[in-house]
């Protein structure tokens, strides 16, 4: 079973937003009707992905299973990418998480992020032989990266230099915390959830050098 290690890295800079090809998803409260369109292809996608792996799923797979139409489907989605990633409550939970900045460090529902993929080991563990796990990590990545630069926006390096290597340094630690999670559960999520959270704040808690940040 490969490991996310050998996934190709983006290098384009991390931005305080989601990347474009995610633009189209909406960052309003969808109303009931849509829920329920977008929960259904989600549910068509997790199916499809469990039955037959993802690099095989066409658009027309997931409509026939979810029983909406094409024209349904592009309106709330460009492609596969973006559903597999545009889950209405996952993007609420990490992006805007509820409760205090203490129990999400640097704005990062950690909890969230390594318990709901535990949840959903027998999926992601379907995701690991397909370009999906390349979809999912390189979006979790860049969704961590830009968490941690916002939350350091009141108080930036005070040089550009330092202001460059905190946005690497950004980017190295969302990256080693995404790939940190996809081995804990290729391995079958052996360690307890919790240990590995705690893990994954050393990592952000060593991001903010006073040298950098100032």
């Amino acid at each position: 079973m490969p490991s996310p290690q050998g996934t190709k890295t983006h290098t384009r800079p991390i931005r305080n937003k989601l990347p474009k090809k995610f633009s189209k998803m909406k960052k309003n409260t969808p109303d009931r009707r849509t829920q329920k369109t977008k929960t259904a292809l989600a549910e068509a996608l997790k199916h499809l992905i469990l039955e037959k792996g993802y690099d095989a799923i066409t658009i027309q797979d997931i409509i026939d299973k979810a029983n909406t139409g094409r024209s349904t489907f592009y309106s709330h989605y460009e492609g596969k990418d973006q559903l597999l990633v545009g889950n209405i409550n996952f993007q609420q939970e990490l992006v805007n998480p509820p409760g205090t900045i203490d129990a999400h460090p640097m704005g990062i529902n950690l909890a969230y992020l390594f318990n709901h993929t535990q949840e959903n080991l027998p999926l992601v563990k379907a995701l690991l032989n397909s370009r999906g796990i390349d979809v999912i990590t390189n979006h979790f990545t860049e969704l961590c990266a830009a968490k941690i630069l916002e939350h350091h926006k009141a108080r930036p390096p005070r040089s550009k230099t330092a202001q460059r290597l905190f946005r690497y340094r950004a980017e190295a630690a969302a990256g080693g915390i995404i790939r940190m999670l996809f081995k804990w559960l290729e391995d079958g999520a052996l360690l307890p959830a919790a240990e590995m959270i705690t893990h994954a704040t050393a990592i952000l808690t060593a991001v903010a050098d006073p040298e950098i940040t100032g």
